[in-house]
């Protein structure tokens, strides 16, 4: 990053380009804004190389961001025109000076969610100066929240984390626009929309003019009178003819409207906003079983999600955040839960827009556990509870709401987390909501009851390993019963490329102090790797080196969150909904996360992968049975085919059924198979096929339920798959050919017995996994004899990379 003596001069738009500087003097930095200080300073190097890897981040100096730090840029302004700076994100206290008089005092200008807007007409020239002086916050502040799941920032998040604008208008300014969708779910045919759009006449003088809103098939025009100074939100309903609706990725298409509202005096255009909406109708419902349940268009949806977090210092950006969002896509997940309302701007909201993932967001928990917000907790009603944080969560919410309610893809508010807001503070919460929102509020992502009555949600966890049974055996805690909001077995080890990096290649074995660094924050639980080394030795045997390790991590990792999926998919109706903690990781870590913070899959991406496929054959580990599930698709003739194998990988039993699978409608199609052996199934109908592959042991884990906490259960025996564990070895023959943005990768298992969890790499030149590269399938068993040909998608400006298999027990053939 360049030294640089001051910012471009920039003109009315988005403020971007920016100097750093601590206030102590020192070196000045060329930054991009939205960031975070410690963002800007990792990105121009002044915080060392690879920072987060290994164990370099505890020696880390965070005495640089005891000081406040400067942010300046310049801009241009014409004369006969208003202007307004809007500030949408500052973390945390901001002096905000213009041309050397003070805007705003850090006394009164403090909180990271507030949106801020000052007519600063009178003092600007023709070239200005801006400057934006920000502190960390404190403890007691209620600041972004990583909470346990990694270390936290160095700089606490400080800086400009969303973006500026300066506006530039003659008289009236277009503050904010806002579509609410009516649609008639009984009747997609009918749809309408209601649009608010509050104008502000930033002048002295009355305005007369219209409000000129176009969007894809019509224009509404609408003659507005605004008084000198004058604040008001216009309403109008519009009924869109031939409607096109949103839909969910797996339901349909997520058709989007793009409308542009402006203020015209005298034919010339004022100030406008431009907003994309969707046309769709969402509900939510405590069922008949005490369970939420969310209802999409009339069609109820089994919410399959993962939980999302920003990087450590937020350095996401539109294009890494694209990369992210295929990688869920390619999950077949429908949702991610965004707990803290993430992002430094837009982008992640308006891919799910555009891509049909659902969106659930809510407040964090941050601020209910004293140990990370630093206030004091009260009852079940977390920190916010003295007047000063309450007066600031409400205009956080109040904010929040205006800056989510256009996006199509959100589909409710979760305003606890761990616990409920108190009563007084919940009671305004929801007449804010019933002033600006329509969508379903949901007071916790707990089990519990408020003001708007229960969550019809859980959050038992677990949070650390289970088995893939434990998803269809347990009916108390996290199994495959209601919504369950976070929950996941916990390790989901990366892949060995990635754990070279992150721990380093001299702490890669025997596991020690490196490993558990990457492991989370917590002070009690799961910041170890103790747990599932125990798992893994009573299921498979004790690792006896990295490689072994390895193989028997990820299918540990990929087995269970399959499973979870899987259960909930079989149990509809009683089952509802199920976010995997997590989807992604903040730094490079080892625990929850369904790819690396390298951007890189793990095994229990690919195991969701299988587990959420439009229509599947699943095993059920509590009956023993094969099952038919279907999330999405109205009706489908199939053909079921099941293989079941001894443990010597000779077929003792084979049977093929034509069945119809219908939506919401699991269906037995295979009566109960007894372990130990391996289950082979295959599913063909129409546009669909695929398989699936289980080790069945011959009985199931022995869990403690007596003990069963919020961080999972302990065990007091393990279900035993030695017979994995001793699979001979195989020749697995490969050819690779180019395919259109990739590769195709044919895969041919020349003996006898089965060849279990054969991995697929794309590697760059200097031996590391190519990021976001995609495989149709991955970590997949071949049969005896059996031929099966992937396809791998690299990313955008990836043109070619090489292509390695190992196995479990497969070597490569000659």
């Amino acid at each position: 990053m360049l030294v640089a003596a001051c910012a471009p001069l920039e003109s009315a738009g988005p403020l971007t380009h920016w100097t750093l500087q601590n206030s102590d003097g020192g070196k000045k930095y060329e930054v991009t804004v939205p960031c975070t200080v410690a963002g800007a300073l990792n990105e121009a190097g002044a915080l060392g190389t690879d920072l987060l890897e290994q164990m370099r981040y505890q020696e880390a100096d965070r005495t640089q961001f005891d000081s406040p730090w400067v942010y300046t840029t310049r801009f241009a302004a014409r004369k006969g025109m208003r202007y307004v700076l809007r500030f949408e994100g500052l973390n945390f206290y901001a002096d905000i000076d213009l041309n050397g008089r003070r805007i705003a005092a850090a006394d009164t200008t403090m909180g990271t969610f507030h949106v801020r807007e000052f007519d600063v007409t009178s003092m600007v020239k023709g070239k200005n100066t801006l400057s934006v002086r920000v502190a960390r916050a404190q403890k007691g502040d209620l600041n972004h929240g990583y909470v346990d799941w990694n270390p936290r920032p160095l700089d606490e998040s400080m800086g400009i984390v969303r973006p500026v604008y300066l506006i530039e208008t003659p008289d009236v300014e277009v503050q904010d626009v806002f579509v609410r969708p009516l649609v008639n779910p009984e009747d997609l045919s009918q749809a309408s929309f209601r649009l608010e759009a509050t104008l502000v006449n930033r002048s002295d003088k009355p305005v007369e003019g219209k409000l000129e809103a176009r969007y894809d098939s019509g224009l509404i025009d609408l003659p507005v009178k605004l008084a000198a100074g004058e604040t008001r939100t216009v309403k109008v309903e519009e009924a869109v003819e031939n409607p096109r609706i949103w839909w969910t990725r797996e339901m349909g298409a997520p058709e989007l409207y793009h409308l542009d509202a402006a203020f015209v005096k005298d034919g010339v255009v004022s100030h406008r906003r431009e907003v994309v909406f969707g046309l769709r109708d969402i509900k939510s419902e405590i069922d008949e079983y005490g369970h939420r349940l969310f209802i999409l268009n009339g069609r109820k949806v089994l919410i399959k999600g993962a939980g999302w977090t920003d990087d450590i210092f937020m350095q996401d950006t539109p294009e890494s955040i694209a990369v992210q969002l295929r990688l869920v896509a390619h999950m077949g997940l429908n949702c991610i839960r965004f707990e803290n309302i993430w992002g430094k701007e837009d982008t992640v909201y308006d891919l799910c827009d555009r891509m049909g993932i659902l969106a659930l967001v809510g407040l964090s928990c941050q601020w209910e556990w004293e140990d990370y917000c630093g206030l004091p907790e009260y009852k079940r009603y977390g920190c916010i509870n003295d007047p000063r944080s309450e007066q600031m969560a409400v205009r956080y919410f109040h904010d929040l709401l205006l800056r989510m309610r256009n996006h199509p893809s959100v589909i409710g508010w979760l305003t606890g987390s761990d616990r409920i807001p108190n009563p007084k503070l919940e009671a305004v919460y929801l007449k804010l909501y019933e002033q600006l929102e329509y969508r379903p509020y949901i007071c916790s992502a707990s089990s519990m009851s408020s003001l708007a009555g229960p969550s019809g949600v859980k959050m038992t966890g677990p949070y650390e390993y289970v088995g893939p049974d434990y998803w269809w055996v347990d009916k108390k805690n996290g199994g495959a019963f209601g919504f369950n909001t976070e929950t996941g077995p916990g390790l989901n080890i990366p892949q060995l490329e990635s754990v070279k990096k992150m721990v380093g290649e001299k702490d890669l074995w025997p596991i020690g102090d490196a490993w558990h660094y990457h492991c989370t924050a917590s002070s009690s639980h799961m910041n170890n790797t103790h747990f599932q080394e125990a798992v893994m030795k009573g299921i498979y045997g004790e690792a006896t080196g990295l490689e072994d390790y390895m193989k028997k991590a990820h299918a540990l990792d990929y087995d269970s969150v399959r499973s979870m999926y899987e259960a909930f998919r079989c149990n509809v109706p009683v089952s509802t909904g199920v976010v995997h903690w997590m989807l992604n990781s903040a730094w490079p870590s080892l625990y929850w996360q369904l790819y690396d913070w390298y951007g890189n899959p793990t095994a229990g991406f690919y195991g969701t992968r299988k587990g959420t496929a439009p229509i599947q054959l699943v095993y059920n580990f509590a009956d023993k049975c094969v099952w038919a599930v279907n999330d999405a698709v109205s009706r489908q003739e199939i053909t079921a085919t099941l293989k079941v194998y001894d443990v010597n990988s000779a077929l003792v039993r084979e049977e093929s059924k034509k069945l119809v699978s219908c939506e919401r409608t699991p269906v037995k199609v295979f009566e109960a198979i007894d372990g130990p052996c391996f289950v082979a199934l295959s599913l063909e109908g129409g546009a669909y096929a695929t398989d699936n592959f289980y080790c069945v042991p011959e009985s199931g884990n022995d869990y403690r339920w007596e003990k069963s906490d919020w961080w999972g259960i302990p065990f007091n025996g393990y279900c035993s798959l030695d017979f994995v564990t001793r699979l001979p070895e195989t020749q697995v023959a490969m050819t690779v050919a180019p395919a259109d943005g990739g590769y195709a990768v044919t895969l041919e298992n020349k003996g006898e017995v089965i060849a279990y969890q054969n991995i697929l790499k794309a590697l760059s030149p200097d031996n590391d996994l190519v990021p976001g590269a995609l495989w149709t399938d991955n970590f997949f068993t071949l049969l005896p004899g059996e031929t099966k040909t992937v396809s791998c998608q690299l990313p955008e400006g990836c043109a070619s990379a090489r292509i390695t298999f190992s196995g479990w027990n497969a070597k490569q053939a000659e």
